[in-house]
């Protein structure tokens, strides 16, 4: 079992576009809806999505599956310090690979998790990964 812990950062507000636009795909392929937004939690290190122990975790969503431009690759968690509420962790293939700043890792939940939580930038995530 791996944790995470990090801190919430502002993001560009790009995930709710298209959260919004394939959350119906979104929603079967995790079986739970999905909240049209994404949280950024800035990590102390860059996260590796091609670490090892990492890869029996990954569920691929291909675009051809979804209909979307990108692959994209979601890992199931549980944030700790949220009450465990349940969640993904969530980027695109591109952004896996080459990343402007691969220590920021952004998390879907079925609830908009800043408003459910109150959160603020800078408040800590621990994020448990979970186990395969």
């Amino acid at each position: 079992m791996t944790t995470l812990r990090g801190r919430v950062q502002g993001g560009k507000g790009d995930a709710s576009r298209w959260l919004s636009r394939f959350n119906e795909a979104y929603a079967r392929k995790l079986g739970m809806p999905v909240f049209p937004g994404s949280l950024n939690v800035a990590l102390p290190e860059a996260f590796d999505w091609s670490a090892p122990a990492l890869r029996p975790l990954l569920i691929p969503f291909s675009r051809a599956e979804y209909g979307g431009e990108r692959d994209i690759l979601l890992a199931p968690c549980v944030l700790r310090s949220l009450r465990d509420q349940r969640a993904f962790l969530w980027t695109t293939t591109t952004a896996a690979a080459d990343r402007e700043d691969p220590w920021v890792v952004e998390l879907v939940a079925p609830v908009g998790l800043r408003a459910t939580y109150s959160l603020q930038d800078g408040d800590p995530v621990e994020i448990e990964l979970a186990t395969p």
